[in-house]
């Protein structure tokens, strides 16, 4: 029988990112899924996508939309309509570089990312972020990136790469609004679209952070923590992890 591997959020660890999947050692028939955020933030973002690419030629591989890879894709938008609109976005030192560097098919690879990723014989849903008790759109669905969204249907599919803090009510709350009254949705979500993995909350412990109906793999490698897998099979779920090799970024 096949394995299902879902890896946490790598952030350019491509050291460790080789480590992971040398111990999880893949065979040709399982699946393997990332849970988003492979760019940004570490010492190798194009290296660890490059490397993501040419196992997608081997293996069944897919990724789940990371708030970075949908800011990439926003960025090369931007460009590719002429609007000028990259230049007021902040946080997009690495960009450029990527963007001058990445082939047809690794951008490709980008934009068949998906926002939410529904695995029914696992019962199990893939986001990058959270979910939020009322969306306004179906769940569980496999939801794949597009660039012909209409805006309000990418503001409210991008909430799935978004969300940690939810108010009284359920509505999203940004992170830099949170107060104590706010909770991390995980710890409300009542199980009805199947167990979610997560990333995007980096825990920083060296084995995923269990919800009752949710299991968070950030485990915080760029900020020196460890790169996290679950492997899921008929002989139940595992855990892997490696430690990082050092700390590439601050945790704000």
């Amino acid at each position: 029988m096949h394995k299902t591997l879902i890896i946490g959020d790598v952030h350019g660890c491509i050291d460790e990112l080789l480590e992971l999947m040398h111990q999880l050692a893949p065979s040709a028939n399982d699946h393997i899924i990332f849970i988003g955020d492979l760019i940004d933030r570490g010492p190798d973002s194009l290296g660890v996508l490059r490397q993501v690419v040419q196992w997608s030629k081997h293996f069944r591989v897919q990724l789940v939309l990371g708030n970075h890879e949908e800011k990439f894709l926003r960025y090369l938008q931007h460009i590719n309509d002429s609007s000028g609109l990259e230049k007021e976005m902040t946080g997009i030192d690495e960009f450029p570089y990527l963007l001058s560097r990445l082939n047809d098919d690794e951008l490709l690879f980008l934009q068949h990312a998906h926002y939410s990723l529904h695995l029914p014989d696992l019962d199990v849903l893939l986001v990058h972020a959270g979910v939020m008790p009322r969306l306004a759109i179906p769940l569980p669905a496999s939801y794949r990136y597009n660039m012909d969204f209409a805006a309000h249907q990418k503001k409210t599919l991008g909430l799935l790469n978004k969300t940690r803090y939810l108010d009284s009510v359920g509505k999203f709350i940004g992170l830099y609004q949170k107060s104590p009254e706010h909770l991390f949705w995980a710890e409300i979500y009542d199980g009805q679209w199947g167990h979610i993995y997560f990333g995007h909350q980096p825990f920083l412990q060296p084995e995923p952070k269990r919800f009752l109906h949710a299991t968070g793999i950030d485990t915080g490698c760029v900020f020196g923590g460890w790169l996290s897998a679950v492997e899921i099979s008929n002989k139940g779920v595992r855990h892997i992890a490696v430690p990082a090799n050092k700390t590439y970024a601050i945790k704000k």
